[in-house]
């Protein structure tokens, strides 16, 4: 199991190299819109918005998981680090602070889907691309059980 840890300013490139290699990898079907520039400071932006929660082994990060009030505005991992439990571990450490969560996940992230699907979240809302990427994507939520 992963240390679980908060992110700080030190950590922005190492998530936004992550961030870009992820993408890569897991969604060649995403077009690269940004520099790796511009993922760093939008990775400052979250982390100055909300929460970067880092799952971190030997000082290497395996993924992270962005929280903004219950929003789940990013979850990505190491691609060599997926389906090892370290999605699972931050996005459980993300439903012990919230009744409720929502994210977004494109349709055609089929794994992603699958996961959150098995996490409890149900797909609430499809859209045809109506976002920077301009692919169909999914609104997902979770709710606590009474």
């Amino acid at each position: 199991m992963a240390e679980l840890r908060l992110a700080t300013d030190d950590d922005i490139d190492a998530i936004a190299a992550l961030f870009l290699r992820s993408r890569q990898v897991a969604l060649p079907f995403l077009p690269i819109l940004y520099s790796p520039e511009q993922d760093r400071a939008h990775m400052r932006d979250m982390l100055s918005r909300g929460r970067i929660v880092l799952a971190v082994e030997n000082e290497q990060i395996l993924g992270f998981l962005v929280d903004l009030d219950g929003w789940v505005a990013h979850l990505y991992l190491d691609p060599d680090r997926r389906r090892s439990g370290v999605g699972a571990q931050l996005l459980e450490d993300a439903k012990q602070r919230h009744d409720q969560l929502e994210l977004w996940c494109f349709q055609q992230n089929w794994p992603a889907r699958a996961f959150y699907e098995k996490n409890g979240f149900v797909a609430i809302k499809e859209t045809d691309g109506d976002n920077e990427e301009k692919l169909p994507d999914r609104l997902y939520r979770w709710r606590r059980s009474d």
